[in-house]
């Protein structure tokens, strides 16, 4: 394999693959004008001819990269290329072999050929068509070629950039940006989207109510059968406008109901609890014991929360078993015959900017998925679906993923 290799290696050294491509006719000049057009256009790329590189393709035509993400029409991929041909970093892509198959109407051609290129040998693709007498690039795809013995390898280390983009498609459709991390409790492997946030610290706004709990019912400041009396004054929403069980204030999400368990636990008890569930990031004083979750310099990233997350389910934090079973059964958000969705939502407004959070996790055929999920409205001005949107996401996620089946 390695004196191949060698060989293929001199043989491009020598300049054998620096020729244009013979047309199999010497008769046929339909496709002696195509192999001219396509050997062309790959040598003006090599040598930075970009006027005549971007003309060479019809002005509605498209090229496909090897990267998902990359589909441009000939006006975007004129103006993509341009930097890489002013500074003279462009491709050199040498043709090994080519197929040409023209229609009968000879107006239109179909086309692939194999490619020596900086990445190894890609396949290239696409369609030519003949605009006013003279033949176009009407669409181009370059697509990397991977031995089937190897494909598993390379899936794997493309899994996470390939699940990224499929999520992405869930916040673009509901117009939305963010981040998600979803965690495998078999195996412990991480995917989601937008990666480079996990680790980014936010207010934990309501999904604090989690810790809150846990650390109320520990210290026996509630307990399960506790009720939050209302007294009758304004509340911003009516639902919390009653007196509420704890489970009834958790699952609407009361701000003044936790607001009092707060103060109840006191600053210094809070703090010593939060560092014994390794809960990070917060910012508590006597002053803000009932605000600094929801405003101020309290922050917790998506690997965190999934992290406390998963120590709570497995019941591996330092409380009592009924604390942690109790605090589990709060949590239920949905049960169906097909999963049971258990979670917390949060809203936070910093800096004028609205961002919400879905942490929880999913049971589902016999495996456990743990999963943090921020989102933010593309338009600030738009947050009248933004409550919604949470669960909405993350339900669309795993719907997508064959997790759950698509809900009608």
């Amino acid at each position: 394999m390695k004196k191949k290799f060698l060989l293929f290696f001199l043989l491009i050294s020598a300049g054998l693959f620096n020729h244009p491509v013979q047309a199999l006719s010497s008769n046929d000049s339909i496709q002696n004008q195509l192999n001219l057009l396509l050997d062309q256009w790959h040598r003006d790329a090599a040598d930075g001819n970009h006027a005549a590189y971007i003309g060479a393709m019809t002005g509605d035509g498209v090229f496909i990269g090897t990267d998902a993400t990359e589909c441009w029409t000939t006006p975007e991929f004129g103006v993509w290329s341009k930097p890489f041909f002013d500074r003279k970093r462009t491709w050199n892509f040498k043709p090994v072999s080519r197929n040409i198959h023209p229609a009968e109407n000879n107006s239109v051609a179909w086309f692939d050929e194999l490619l020596y290129t900086q990445m190894g040998i890609c396949r290239g693709s696409g369609v030519l068509q003949k605009v006013n007498g003279q033949w176009k690039i009407a669409q181009y795809v370059l697509s990397a070629t991977i031995p089937n013995e190897i494909m598993k390898k390379v899936t794997a280390l493309k899994s996470a950039a390939d699940s990224s983009l499929m999520l992405k498609s869930i916040f673009d459709k509901n117009e939305l940006t963010g981040t998600m991390l979803i965690v495998d409790a078999s195996d412990g492997r991480a995917f989601g989207y937008n990666q480079s946030r996990w680790d980014s610290g936010y207010l934990p706004a309501s999904t604090f109510k989690i810790p809150n709990t846990l650390i109320g019912l520990e210290t026996g400041v509630i307990d399960t059968g506790y009720v939050f009396k209302w007294k009758g004054e304004k509340r911003r929403l009516p639902q919390w406008e009653k007196d509420l069980t704890l489970q009834e204030a958790f699952r609407v999400s009361c701000v003044p109901c936790f607001q009092e368990l707060a103060r109840k636990t006191g600053s210094d008890r809070m703090n010593g609890y939060l560092e014994k569930l390794k809960y990070p990031g917060m910012d508590v004083r006597s002053g803000n014991i009932d605000l600094f979750w929801l405003e101020g310099n309290s922050r917790i990233t998506p690997r965190q929360q999934v992290d406390f997350l998963r120590r709570l389910h497995e019941e591996n934090l330092p409380l009592k078993k009924s604390v942690m079973e109790a605090m589990k059964r709060i949590m239920v958000v949905e049960t169906t015959p097909d999963y049971i969705l258990s979670g917390k939502t949060g809203w936070a407004v910093r800096n004028g900017n609205n961002y919400g959070w879905f942490v929880g996790y999913i049971e589902t055929k016999g495996k456990v998925f743990y999963m943090a999920t921020l989102v933010e409205p593309k338009d600030q001005k738009q947050v009248d679906d933004f409550a919604a949107a949470r669960k909405l996401v993350i339900m669309g996620v795993f719907e997508l993923l064959g997790l759950i089946p698509v809900r009608k």
